[in-house]
């Protein structure tokens, strides 16, 4: 659901819990300071440690306007002792109320970074949240992104903590990739696992966020396929405004190549396919989600932020 920012209160009522993250981009402030402060009655704000200085000014605005905000600090690089940390605040939090009343908690999904997003959707794939628990989840597109690279170099590859997969031995390795606007990015997953065949995705015209995004994942796109042209067997579309529609596209790939390939995700555009891929992997788990982190962001001129949000029914796509 597209919401304009002076319409925000008409699908908003009480939060009984807030989570976001913080980040260096000003899309990280956008949605917590367009709420309403006394709506809110907990809040969890995620800081990974080590950061850049913007985002601990970028946290500390947020603290400061919003008083219910407790900071939750992670390390940059320890999925596990992460998860860990995100199911103790979690179990806490839902011990602390009353077991008979649904509690309505939103998430602003916006400058998590992806392994972070997948595990928090991976801690949260529960019974016992989702049954308590109205979620949904909130997202800033960006209209744009003014500079001319996002990130440099790549510090690692690895599966997502909780996404690692069932790999046979018996088949034959396929590379599903959402490629989005870090060619880098996509070149290292493709020379690090060295897949038997590649399916190579981008957004469709109809499903992107607006026209010059559009062209330029159509230009990334063209040259990874240009690059591996002997390895792709196959294209494909996908949305970067409605998760149903890219769940649909994925588990209908899924559903071809299954039988003769160990299949592994790889999301590299914005976090509505993201999102979509990992609840395709929470109900499937043949499936591997890779994840390559950047050594390096560009930090003064990464993003520009839409007027708009967009909410989905996280309970909708796991129950």
């Amino acid at each position: 659901m597209k919401v304009q920012f002076s319409n925000l209160y008409s699908v908003i009522n009480n939060i009984d819990l807030f989570i976001c993250s913080s980040g260096f981009e000003t899309r990280s402030k956008s949605f917590p300071l367009a709420l309403d402060v006394d709506r809110v009655k907990n809040g969890f704000i995620f800081h990974i440690d080590e950061n850049y200085t913007v985002s601990y000014e970028n946290l500390k605005e947020l603290e400061n306007r919003m008083p219910y905000l407790k900071t939750i600090q992670h390390p940059k690089n320890n999925p596990l002792e992460t998860y860990d940390i995100i199911l103790e605040k979690l179990t806490g939090f839902y011990k602390d109320q009353n077991p008979h009343e649904k509690l309505n908690i939103i998430i602003d999904i916006t400058t998590f970074t992806r392994e972070v997003l997948l595990i928090l959707l991976k801690a949260l794939n529960n019974e016992w949240y989702l049954n308590r628990s109205n979620i949904q989840l909130v997202y800033t597109p960006a209209e744009n992104y003014p500079c001319e690279w996002l990130t440099r170099g790549i510090r690692y590859i690895r599966s997502i903590f909780g996404y690692s997969g069932m790999i046979l031995p018996s088949k034959k390795l396929m590379l599903v990739i959402l490629n989005g606007f870090e060619n880098e990015r996509t070149e290292e997953i493709i020379n690090s696992f060295e897949p038997n065949a590649i399916l190579l995705g981008r957004p469709s015209y109809e499903e992107s966020i607006n026209e010059q995004l559009s062209n330029r994942g159509k230009a990334n796109f063209d040259e990874i396929k240009q690059k591996y042209q002997s390895n792709i067997i196959g294209e494909f579309e996908f949305s970067c405004m409605e998760i149903e529609k890219t769940i649909k596209v994925v588990e209908n790939l899924i559903k071809t190549h299954g039988e003769e390939y160990n299949i592994i995700l790889s999301p590299l555009n914005n976090k509505i396919s993201t999102i979509a891929v990992a609840f395709v992997a929470l109900k499937n788990e043949n499936i591997q989600i890779c994840y390559a982190s950047a050594n390096q962001y560009n930090i003064n001129e990464y993003s520009t932020p839409s007027d708009y949000f967009l909410f989905f029914d996280m309970n909708s796509f796991l129950t």
